[in-house]
């Protein structure tokens, strides 16, 4: 009772986390470019990736795909949005019960892989804390096969969370970099400023495997924001960036920027696969 008309709210464990409203008899109007040709309707923005939007009616639809416009329906709408609020509250929805129950349907099929990673190198905790992070950074895990098999190698040799997350993101790297690709199949990527860098791995302090120190590390924030936003421009095209920096510091940066750029793309040249080209477009400073 408390909705307006046609506004829905989602919540996660109780607390809020989206609410939008949708207006009757219209349909949403979604345009990327910057100058939109003009066209009547409701300001707004689309829910999922705070696209500008109009919300037009029905009679409309032809001229404003004429014009450049995508016209989805209000059910389209509410799906998208639900979609993108689970990828991106995946990692908190990954709870030891989920776990456990997918390395149970694992041990079926493959008993022995399950075995050997579960207890006797990590526990399940452990295991939970690195697909809750690669959930996190918009990681699939649908090869588990591939992440269990990788999570046996390097933990004997380091079980620090971030040592477990970057050597099974570089194992993963092919299904990583294959959706970045532009049409020419050519991997574009802004760069970044070895000071940058030098000055993220000094901020990491191996007795508290570097995390709190790199958190608090403000000022490579700044420079990295600062420096993206006269090269890139709207807040949109800064979402669709991705940026190349060596691991471990690949890790922070990329806990640095979620806050401001939920989507953003950070990736380790140890994770672009060799038959891959890469193209620079420009240096972070």
């Amino acid at each position: 009772m408390k909705l307006k008309p046609r506004e829905y709210v989602i919540h996660l464990r109780g607390v809020e986390i989206a609410r939008w409203q949708m207006y009757q008899d219209r349909v949403l109007a979604i345009s990327s470019e910057p100058n939109a040709a003009p066209l009547d309707g409701f300001e707004t923005r689309e829910p999922a990736f705070a696209t500008p939007a109009k919300w037009i009616v029905p009679a409309l639809q032809e001229q404003a795909i004429a014009k450049g416009y995508v016209v989805v329906d209000q059910t389209s709408v509410l799906a998208t949005h639900l979609a993108e609020i689970v990828r991106q509250f995946a990692h908190e929805l990954l709870t030891r019960h989920e776990v456990k129950r997918l390395l149970d349907a694992m041990a079926e099929t493959q008993p022995k892989l399950v075995d050997e990673l579960v207890p006797r190198l990590l526990t399940l905790g452990e295991v939970q804390k690195v697909l809750q992070q690669l959930l996190r950074e918009q990681v699939s895990i649908r090869d588990l096969t591939t992440i269990l098999e990788v999570l046996i190698d390097a933990a004997p040799v380091n079980k620090s969370p971030i040592a477990l997350v970057e050597a099974t993101r570089q194992a993963l790297g092919r299904s990583l970099v294959q959706p970045l690709l532009s049409e020419e199949r050519k991997l574009k990527v802004m760069t970044l400023d070895p000071s940058i860098e030098q000055q993220l791995q000094r901020s990491l302090d191996p007795q508290f495997a570097g995390e709190r120190a790199a958190l608090t590390q403000v000022s490579p924030l700044r420079r990295v924001l600062e420096s993206l936003q006269k090269s890139v421009g709207d807040r949109a095209a800064l979402n669709s960036v991705t940026l190349l920096c060596n691991s471990p510091a690949r890790f922070h940066l990329r806990r640095l920027l979620e806050p401001f750029l939920p989507r953003v793309v950070v990736l380790s040249p140890a994770e672009i696969p060799a038959t891959v080209s890469v193209q620079s477009l420009g240096v972070v400073r």
